[in-house]
C-alpha cells in the first residue's frame, strides 16, 4: 500500500508499496477516506517523542470505511458493522486489564498504545485496527450529513469535550471561558464553549486567526505575543482587556491550548476566584510554571489537566456534529494528497490557515 512512513526527527518517506502486516485475519481494515494532521505529528516529525518508536505511520485524526464485516461485543451488546460502513475512529488502543481499563478510562490505561503514535497509524492508504480497540467501541459509525473532511475532525473535537466534561461545565449567568491559544484547537474549544452559552474570551497571536474567532462567536479576541517579552513580563494591555471585560474578576474557566509554558503563568493572571484551569496542550520538553500556592489555596482554584478522549466522548462528538451546533468544516483550510504530506506538515507548523486534511491516498 502507499503510505508516508517516519523514520526518525526530519525524515518521512513516501513508500509505493509498503508492507504494513495488514493480511492479519484477526484485524480489521479500514481504507483511509481522511486524516487530519495534528501538530503532534509535527512535533513528532522534526524532534521524535519518547512514545514514538521509528518506523511508524503518523497520524491519529482519522475517517475511514470497513474494508470488511465487523461483529463483536462492545459492552456487552452486539456490535456489527457491514463492509463500506464509514467510521471515525478513537485512536486509544487499552490493556482492557488495568484498574482504568474497567473503570471504561480507556485513555488513562496504564500500558495504553496509541494508532499513529505507536501502533501505524492514518498517513496511509490503508490501516488494521487492533481488536481491542473495537471491543471498547472505538469505530463509530457517521451519518451522512458529515463528510469525510468533517469526520477526520471528530476525535479532536472528542478531546476537547472531554476537557470541558472533566472542568465540570456550567453557564452561569456572566460566567466567561477563556482560550488561550488560537490554533484549530483553540477554536474547537472556543465552538464548545459558545455552543455551552459561554462568554468567551481567545486569546492569540496571529491576527487572522484571530478575526476567524470573532466569525465563530468568539465576544473577545485578543492578541499576545510575549514570547520577545523584557524579562517575561505579559502583555499589560491583554491583561486589562481581559480583567475589564469580566468586571475585574478574571474569567471563571481557563483552557490552555497551546504549547508555550508561559501561557500557564498568564492562565494564573487572568483566573477568577473558584476558576477552573485546564492544561490541555503538552508542554514543549520539561517546564514548570511559577505558582504561588497560597494564591491556589485562598482563591480555591482548580488546575488540571485532560489528555485524548473516549469512545463515549467521540460519539457525542458525532452528535454535536450531526445535529448542527458545530461545524467543523470552518476549522479546514487545506488539503493535500498523501504524495505531499511533508508540505502538509510544513503547513501546519508554519501556521499556514487552520487543519490541514489529507485526502487523496
Amino acid at each position: 500500500m502507499s503510505a508516508a512512513v517516519y523514520y526518525g526527527p526530519g525524515s518521512i518517506i513516501n513508500k509505493k508499496n509498503y508492507l504494513s502486516g495488514i493480511d492479519d485475519k484477526e484485524r480489521i481494515i479500514l481504507k483511509l477516506k481522511a486524516c487530519a494532521v495534528c501538530g503532534y505529528d509535527v512535533r513528532i516529525f522534526r524532534s521524535g517523542h519518547l512514545k514514538v518508536t521509528p518506523p511508524v505511520i503518523l497520524g491519529h485524526e482519522i475517517c475511514g470505511e470497513i474494508r470488511n464485516d465487523i461483529a463483536s461485543i462492545v459492552n456487552g451488546k452486539e456490535f456489527c458493522l457491514k463492509s463500506g460502513t464509514r467510521v471515525a475512529v478513537s485512536p486509544i488502543v487499552p490493556c482492557l486489564n488495568c484498574r482504568y481499563c474497567d473503570r471504561s478510562e480507556y485513555n488513562l490505561c496504564l500500558y495504553l498504545k496509541e494508532i499513529g503514535s505507536s501502533i501505524n497509524g492514518g498517513f496511509a492508504e490503508y490501516i488494521d485496527i487492533p481488536p481491542q480497540l473495537v471491543k471498547i467501541g472505538g469505530l463509530i459509525p457517521i451519518p451522512n450529513s458529515i463528510d469525510d473532511d468533517e469526520a477526520a475532525l471528530l476525535e479532536p473535537l472528542a478531546c476537547c469535550l472531554n476537557c470541558h466534561i472533566n472542568m465540570g461545565m456550567r453557564a452561569y449567568l456572566k460566567d466567561t471561558m477563556a482560550i488561550i491559544g488560537d490554533g484549530p484547537i483553540g477554536l474547537l474549544h472556543l465552538l464548545l464553549s459558545k455552543n455551552a452559552g459561554m462568554r468567551t474570551i481567545l486569546v492569540g497571536k496571529i491576527p487572522n486567526r484571530l478575526d476567524k474567532a470573532y466569525s465563530l462567536g468568539a465576544d473577545l479576541a485578543l492578541l499576545f505575543n510575549n514570547e520577545d517579552g523584557v524579562d517575561g513580563k505579559y502583555d499589560e494591555d491583554t491583561l486589562r482587556r481581559v480583567l475589564n471585560y469580566t468586571d475585574g474578576y478574571g474569567a471563571d474557566y481557563v483552557i490552555i491550548a497551546t504549547s508555550s509554558p508561559r501561557a500557564i503563568e498568564f492562565a494564573l493572571k487572568i483566573a477568577a476566584k473558584n476558576a477552573k484551569i485546564n492544561i490541555f496542550a503538552g508542554m514543549l520538553g520539561l517546564h514548570s510554571a511559577n505558582l504561588d500556592l497560597n494564591w491556589l489555596h485562598y482563591n480555591q482554584a482548580t488546575i488540571t489537566g485532560s489528555f485524548s478522549s473516549t469512545p463515549n466522548m467521540l460519539n457525542k462528538a458525532v452528535d454535536l456534529v450531526s445535529s448542527g451546533q458545530i461545524k467543523l468544516s470552518e476549522i479546514i483550510s487545506h488539503h493535500y494528497p498523501l504524495a505531499d504530506i511533508k508540505y502538509a506538515l510544513q503547513a501546519t507548523e508554519n501556521f499556514l490557515g487552520l487543519r490541514v486534511i489529507i485526502n487523496k491516498f
